[in-house]
């Protein structure tokens, strides 16, 4: 699951870096020379505009920090903290370790180091949460001051995640197949942290697989393209009625539908998927704006309408009919 972050940017040099790296984006034209081939084409894919949002730690004194930056992972939220605030909330896309990009950005601090263990980011948000309401969150004590680098625990970074919906709808974790076996066959019990860390480990398996890095996705009801964050990982057949095994194909029992109307309509059984094409379920009467809508969809193709996933439309189908 994702973790967050504590990065102080209270100090003069943490200042103008931020000034310099997040609020003011970096060109890929000059990052290039400093990462290899492979990762510099992997960024335009994440950044198509040709620039990003970069930050880096120092190794730290006997590499405390660089131990913490290797426990980032893509997905994980960096709040920026200074005078009393988290200011900023940012989402790691990938990460690197080059000292002559460190150098360029940002040269040496008083100790000769560099910030050379970087991370990209995306997704930046201003925010205004004072440590009071963090400390409370988390449970620390009320006077706790984000003072160093951290990287926060799975249940105190669920917590924060949680409490003030930092987490990102387009950049997940490196959720491996056999963790999301994992998630769905362990039993739940009621709300507690660890039932939401596997239920979150589902979700972001499933949208990973439905939209991997990519920021804007096609919804299969309408054919219409979203960003990301307005698409939602639907499930062909009702979630709650699938059985373990039919969680488990989750090539065939999921799809993108859009916030947009779309996903409604399909999941309260005024639409389906019959045969590749959108039919509509109910001959209740609508107001005039569903009828038009209704009109636009029926007769649209789904691409993810096949024999093995024919079945659990059909489900959905007869469930309304």
């Amino acid at each position: 699951m994702s973790l967050v972050i504590l990065q102080p940017a209270g100090n003069k040099g943490a200042r103008s870096h931020y000034a310099d790296t997040i609020k003011q984006l970096v060109e890929l034209e000059r990052v290039r020379p400093h990462v290899s081939s492979e990762l510099h084409n992997h960024l335009l894919e994440l950044y198509p505009e040709g620039a990003a949002p970069i930050w880096g730690v120092t190794p730290g004194v006997k590499n405390v920090s660089q131990k913490k930056w290797a426990r980032i992972q893509q997905g994980d939220v960096t709040l920026f903290a200074r005078d009393g605030d988290v200011i900023a909330s940012g989402v790691v896309t990938l990460k690197t370790i080059s000292e002559s990009l460190a150098l360029e950005l940002w040269d040496r601090d008083e100790n000769s180091q560099t910030w050379q263990y970087i991370y990209f980011l995306d997704e930046i948000r201003e925010l205004r949460i004072p440590y009071k309401d963090l400390n409370r969150v988390v449970g620390y004590a009320p006077s706790y001051v984000i003072q160093g680098f951290n990287v926060l625990d799975p249940e105190k970074s669920l917590l924060i995640l949680r409490h003030f919906d930092l987490e990102s709808s387009v950049h997940f974790p490196d959720i491996s197949e056999a963790d999301y076996q994992k998630a769905v066959t362990l039993p739940s019990t009621d709300l507690d942290v660890k039932t939401e860390a596997t239920v979150r480990t589902e979700q972001g398996f499933l949208r990973k697989y439905l939209f991997g890095g990519l920021k804007v996705g096609t919804c299969e009801i309408c054919g219409e393209v979203f960003p990301v964050e307005l698409l939602v990982t639907a499930h062909i057949k009702k979630r709650a009625r699938c059985s373990q095994e039919e969680k488990l194909d989750y090539k065939n029992i999921v799809m993108p539908m859009c916030r947009f109307g779309c996903d409604d309509l399909y999941e309260r059984g005024i639409i389906g998927i019959k045969d590749g094409q959108v039919i509509a379920l109910r001959e209740k009467p609508y107001t005039p704006v569903v009828e038009a809508k209704l009109s636009e969809l029926v007769g649209k193709s789904c691409s993810y309408w096949n024999d093995t996933s024919a079945g659990y439309f059909a489900w959905h189908v007869s469930r309304w009919k």
